[in-house]
């Protein structure tokens, strides 16, 4: 039986609202938009940023509140993390005690939070 190789994963982040998310990744983040859901374009949508794609998934208020939405916490890995870092920082989106780190696991990262709460990890490996 041939071996079966996976690809990159692409995780779907919950938010609140599309437009907002998009704005966010896109103005603040440095994604472009990929897709939108044609049917409905305000409860789904993708972005990328070189490599790395993602998905928005509009969730209804209750979904934030109860703690079903807003809890991604995902790495991606970044050549550069200092570039990437300063590019962050010098767009506002990082706040304060947001530090770029060596971990004693071997990876240089700094990580931080998107406005639905979804935890962004950008690393590389020491």
């Amino acid at each position: 039986m041939p071996n079966a190789r996976l690809g990159p994963a692409i995780p779907v982040l919950n938010v609140r609202h599309v437009e907002d998310a998009l704005s966010y990744y896109v103005d603040r983040l440095g994604f472009k938009v990929d897709f939108r859901y044609e049917k409905h374009p305000r409860t789904y949508a993708g972005i990328k940023r070189d490599d790395v794609r993602l998905h928005m998934h509009w969730q209804p208020p209750e979904s934030f509140e109860n703690g079903q939405a807003g809890r991604l916490r995902f790495r991606v890995p970044v050549d550069n993390p200092d570039a990437l870092y300063a590019e962050y920082k010098a767009m506002g989106v990082l706040e304060d005690g947001i530090e770029l780190r060596d971990t004693e696991w071997g990876t240089r990262e700094f990580e931080f939070q998107d406005p639905d709460s979804n935890e962004l990890v950008f690393f590389r490996i020491l």
